[in-house]
């Protein structure tokens, strides 16, 4: 398949239109429009509606460009990696994360890690679960910081538990339910309740939880971001569920949080790919991370006991949790 053609689709995606992606690939349009029609006669799909003014994507342009972004966007890594093997440094650490574990934990994590090596590179990559299992599996990243299990239909995954972080109920603070210690599906049945999109694991394990203690939920307002959900209880929209150290990545002021019972524990921890050792440098940003989720605990007790290390248990148990 023509490179060049999936190059300039991917451009004129991210820039708006034919004449800028040109420029951006120093190509006259004419030129850009030829690999545009070559790439639709390869894949067998209209990609755009062409009108006088501008190029826009069809449905199936859509779809080709979301299922293809993770490709496409690889070739913009191949002069870096080409580079790094003919100068043969490695100090470029790449990961990829969530919304939710990245700004609670890798940004700190990875600002504690330029402390001890300032000449340190790194880029994060940030992916909803779904969009993080393919890139692992075209080994893009050094490591994956993600809830666990992760699987790929390309390659085998590594999944090393870190830490498991309690599920709790985060509310307004003048909420009635935040009188209480813990909260119980029960006492969920009659809120506001504020949740995923169905196909999402959280949401998943939210409605497992419900269906556990006997409860049907019905959610007000559904999202596709954990964040969005946070700041909808800020807003007094209603409650949602979480943990700690995702929290960390909102405003907490004015919300409480309550643990959830019966217990619902959820695992993070790092990924890679399973035929590959890790780099000097993911190894130390492991450490950075352990680091971090030690001073997360020793911060209060509720930290501590809603955060447990996972790290030194048995295999075994890591399989159990």
């Amino acid at each position: 398949m023509n490179i060049k053609g999936l190059r300039i689709f991917r451009m004129i995606v991210s820039e708006g239109s034919l004449a800028a992606a040109a420029a951006a690939m120093n190509i006259s349009p004419p030129a850009a429009s030829r690999l545009i029609s070559l790439l639709e006669a390869e894949t067998k799909l209209q990609l755009f509606h062409r009108t006088r003014r501008r190029l826009v994507l069809t449905k199936q342009g859509e779809e080709f460009y979301q299922e293809a972004a993770h490709i496409l966007a690889s070739f913009e890594e191949i002069p870096r990696i080409a580079a790094s093997i003919r100068n043969k440094t490695h100090e470029h650490l790449r990961l990829v994360t969530a919304p939710r574990i990245g700004q609670g934990l890798v940004s700190p994590a990875v600002a504690l890690m330029r402390q001890r090596h300032p000449d340190l590179r790194c880029s994060i990559d940030m992916h909803s679960r779904y969009g993080i299992e393919t890139p692992m599996g075209t080994r893009r990243y050094d490591l994956g910081i993600i809830s666990l299990p992760i699987s790929s239909t390309l390659v085998e995954i590594e999944n090393q538990p870190l830490f498991r972080v309690r599920a709790e109920a985060l509310m307004p603070k003048d909420h009635p339910l935040a009188r209480k210690s813990e909260i119980t599906a029960e006492d969920l049945a009659s809120v506001n309740l504020l949740g995923l999109w169905p196909n999402q694991q959280w949401r998943q394990q939210m409605d497992d939880f419900f269906r556990s203690g006997g409860v049907k939920p019905e959610y007000a307002i559904e999202t596709r971001s954990s964040l969005m959900a946070c700041q909808l209880v800020r807003d007094g929209a209603g409650v949602t569920l979480l943990d700690r150290v995702c929290a960390r990545s909102i405003d907490l002021n004015g919300i409480v949080m309550r643990p959830l019972v019966p217990e619902r524990w959820i695992v993070f921890g790092y990924i890679y790919q399973s035929n590959h050792e890790l780099t000097r440098n993911a190894n130390e940003f492991i450490t950075c991370l352990k680091d971090v989720i030690e001073a997360i605990r020793n911060e209060n007790d509720d930290y501590k006991q809603a955060i447990i290390p996972m790290w030194d248990e048995p295999e075994q148990l890591k399989l159990q949790s």
